[in-house]
């Protein structure tokens, strides 16, 4: 990545406003990827990324879910990321003032479920509440006892070598972590930054600027995009992803997402077949352990059949046949464990239930990482059939052309 000193050019903007402001929006045209320096009236600096080619883009000040506002923008001064120059033109500027929410959490709901995203946690998933849940005493069905669980984006990049040598190991659980963009945040629970929010209906914008987890408090360049649909009992969520380090990525097994559930939804549930969307039996796993312990990884780990196309999984409680379920089109393995387990129903305790299903994905810079996926709730026979009926919702093809197939053969032995 250039350094700050070399930049490509300065743009003068001496917009200032008579009352505060806490959105800045720009209507723009770049001819490459560009890092921003956005100066304030007071004197202070802001870094954003803008994406090559035309459009707008808006952000929230520094401290927006903390009360922060500004007057004024100075000037922008901005370096290109790809080899030819950005000549990057602000076409239009506005500001506007938006209220910081009151709590930190955005909800959306309907007759059938309520659904929460946390703003001060870059916008993922901390509460989904079925209003017909059978089970006395449970609520919220998502775990959020810190910033790296919830129902949230999550990818895996680069870790050192001779390509990067600007890059740095993390840290965690006593091993060298790579770069690993978390939405929620770190492992010193620092949170990642809220970029832009909008609430319309039953729909939720998120874009958010992640930490690294294995760091504390190093915001990442780049960004991640959520919109959240409610229509009856099936939330659907869109995803994408930016990079902007310039930094040469590997292949790796991506979360797609990163899920988390309240311990007391004990059983694992999925289909290990390749009838799909045949109402064959189903493959349940009662005992799973700690998916991060190397012992136990090989484990906790299912790979899905190469011709299946019935790619959903659940954890459910078998004394109230109910749980929450997840449909991932295109994805190649299940990797799904245990923490702590003791059968709490409450979200911020530290036992949790862990589901990512994985495709093997390169992160390339400046290109997107897109993929959708569906959410809902009830007995297994209901979530799979609300699943069968919609099957055909997304087929997650802009998972990029660097991916790895991780399946099985069909004939491969039952787990």
């Amino acid at each position: 990545m250039k350094k700050l000193s070399e930049i490509d050019g300065i743009i003068d903007i001496g917009r200032y406003e008579k009352d505060p402001f806490t959105r800045v929006v720009i209507r723009y045209s770049s001819k490459a990827a560009a890092r921003v320096i956005v100066r304030y009236d007071d004197g202070g600096d802001d870094v954003i990324y803008l994406e090559k080619d035309a459009g707008e883009f808006s952000w929230f000040v520094p401290g927006y879910v903390d009360g922060g506002t500004k007057r004024g923008v100075e000037k922008f001064s901005y370096v290109s990321l790809e080899k030819d120059p950005a000549d990057l033109v602000i076409e239009d500027i506005r500001f506007e003032n938006v209220e910081a929410p009151k709590g930190d959490t955005a909800f959306i709901e309907n007759d059938s479920l309520k659904v929460g995203v946390r703003l001060i946690w870059g916008g993922g998933v901390n509460y989904i509440e079925d209003k017909k849940c059978p089970a006395e005493g449970l609520l919220n069905l998502v775990n959020q006892y810190d910033t790296g669980r919830l129902i949230q984006q999550s990818y895996y990049g680069t870790g050192e070598c001779p390509e990067n040598p600007d890059f740095e190991y993390g840290s965690f659980m006593g091993h060298n972590w790579v770069y690993n963009p978390v939405q929620g945040g770190d492992r010193g629970n620092k949170r990642s930054r809220l970029i832009d929010f909008r609430l319309d209906g039953n729909s939720i914008y998120i874009k958010a600027q992640p930490k690294d987890w294995g760091k504390v408090d190093w915001d990442t360049p780049s960004y991640m995009e959520n919109v959240y649909t409610l229509s009856g009992n099936v939330l659907r969520v869109d995803n994408r992803f930016v990079d902007f380090s310039c930094w040469a990525h590997g292949c790796r097994a991506q979360e797609l997402p990163a899920f988390y559930t309240v311990s007391y939804l004990r059983r694992f549930t999925w289909y290990d077949g390749t009838d799909s969307w045949e109402d064959r039996p189903l493959t349940v796993k009662d005992d799973l352990n700690f998916w991060g312990l190397p012992e136990y990884a090989e484990s906790c780990t299912f790979r899905i059949r190469e011709s299946a196309k019935e790619t959903w999984c659940a954890w459910v409680s078998p004394e109230d046949d109910y749980g929450i379920g997840l449909y991932v089109p295109n994805v190649d393995v299940f990797k799904a464990g245990k923490h702590a387990y003791d059968g709490s129903k409450s979200p911020e305790d530290g036992s949790t239930n862990y589901v990512a299903p994985l495709a093997m994905l390169k992160i390339v810079s400046m290109r997107p990482i897109e993929y959708s996926y569906l959410i809902t709730t009830g007995s297994v026979s209901e979530i799979r059939g609300t699943f069968k009926k919609n099957k055909d919702f997304a087929a997650n093809e802009k998972f990029g052309p660097d991916r790895r197939s991780g399946r099985i053969p069909d004939d491969a032995p039952a787990y």
